[in-house]
């Protein structure tokens, strides 16, 4: 058993802008079976205590949506029942660096040229200086925009109100019966996971130019007219170079509808230029 490098597009695109990747860990897959698993669950957790260094991220090597995946992982225990919840999904998992203080923006690039950017956040609700917290969750998942996790044909969900909410609540000393001051916002998940009654904000305008140019770049350097970009960066509207930020992955059929119904922010019409491109290449 080895620890197989995966070529993503974090290695291939570090040929190219050296000081954007100069702090990115390499991803590394755990291939197992049955027989292997005690040997790579070991080996798995000396990889990512000394090789990477904690804090740490667990995902399956197949999958969507986050499914299985884990978060900030912080020490060993930890990372020992992150990747007993990854191999559920799937006999493959990856252990990568995590980069903390850091949003997960999703850049949609058309045709090498047009780019529409949203950030990821965890769910989360704004005080009015009336409601209780669990009023406000309520009257959020009451938005005809928010479907149930389980249904199909929604972009947003409902706020998913369990054990993480619970712990979250307590470190402030609040509880579901909390009122909040107005415009205080509480964030009653960890991971910015749409199932979990995530948001979308989008901020294609606040991009700066160098970060929108870098996008491109990376479209044009695969060869893909269509290209979603996971990246996780703290600053969106900060030149990518002077912060330690990376590249999550490349979905070749992104969810454009996330730039058409965003919780906030102006909506960005990437279907029409789609169909643009339809019409430019295949009519």
């Amino acid at each position: 058993m080895v620890f197989n490098k995966i070529f993503s597009c974090i290695d291939l695109i570090k040929m190219r802008d050296d000081f954007l990747f100069s702090e990115i860990q390499i991803r590394s897959a755990c291939f197992i079976d049955e027989a292997q698993k005690r040997g790579v669950k070991l080996r798995a957790l000396k990889f990512g205590k000394n090789n990477l260094s904690f804090p740490l991220v667990v995902k399956p090597r197949c999958g969507s949506v986050a499914r299985y995946v884990t978060t900030n992982i912080r020490n060993k225990e930890e990372l020992l029942k992150a990747i007993r919840k990854a191999i559920i999904y799937s006999p493959a998992f990856i252990i990568e660096k995590f980069i903390e203080n850091s949003f997960v923006y999703i850049a949609t690039v058309v045709d090498f040229d047009f780019v529409a950017v949203v950030r990821q956040v965890p769910a989360n609700i704004i005080g009015d200086g009336v409601s209780t917290i669990q009023q406000l969750v309520e009257k959020k998942n009451s938005n005809k925009t928010r479907g149930e996790p389980n249904q199909k044909n929604f972009t947003l969900y409902k706020i998913f109100i369990g054990g993480t909410t619970i712990k979250l609540l307590a470190e402030k000393n609040y509880n579901l019966q909390t009122i909040l001051q107005k415009d205080k916002i509480v964030y009653l998940q960890k991971n910015p996971f749409l199932k979990l009654g995530g948001g979308l904000v989008e901020v294609t305008e606040e991009v700066h130019t160098d970060n929108i140019c870098l996008f491109k770049d990376i479209a044009k350097f695969f060869d893909i007219r269509l290209v979603g970009i996971d990246f996780l960066v703290p600053d969106i509207t900060s030149l990518y170079k002077s912060q330690h930020c990376g590249v999550l992955e490349l979905n070749s059929v992104p969810c454009i509808e996330m730039h058409h119904y965003p919780s906030s922010g102006k909506p960005q019409n990437v279907a029409s230029t789609l169909v643009d491109l339809f019409f430019k290449y295949y009519l």
